[in-house]
């Protein structure tokens, strides 16, 4: 979204850039929280649409500790469906992108760990699992 021109052909200064990131946020928020519960309730169609849509707008944002979390997710929503594959290498990307970009965030590499071995230790509890 550009800043409008005024009459003078200028951009206007008065842009309010800080409440639309805030309003972009707020809307990746929801859309991972829709998406997430959408999972949890076995609809993954719903799921991978928000999530998506939210990683999009992460990527457009250049918020990269967020798209590393929403790789995660997506991870974990590619886990409860069973496509083992496609969650290790959403996994793998979430690590590379967590590991360069969100060196601080230890508690995150923890959780992605956990979420990575639940694909190869089945005495483990599969994320989402209402049996847990």
């Amino acid at each position: 979204m550009e800043p409008e021109n005024n009459s003078s052909g200028k951009n206007n200064e008065d842009f309010p850039l800080s409440g639309y990131l805030t309003e972009m946020d707020k809307m990746i928020r929801a859309l991972t929280l829709r998406g997430m519960a959408a999972g949890n309730e076995g609809d993954f169609d719903s799921a991978f649409i928000n999530l998506e849509l939210a990683l999009w707008m992460a990527q457009s944002l250049g918020k990269r500790c967020l798209e590393a979390t929403l790789l995660n997710n997506l991870g974990l929503i590619y886990t409860m469906q069973g496509a083992w594959d496609r969650a290790m290498l959403t996994f793998n990307r979430s690590m590379e992108i967590a590991l360069g970009a969100c060196p601080s965030h230890g508690h995150f590499l923890v959780t992605l760990k956990k979420n990575i071995s639940c694909l190869f230790d089945p005495k483990l509890i599969t994320p989402g699992d209402p049996d847990a």
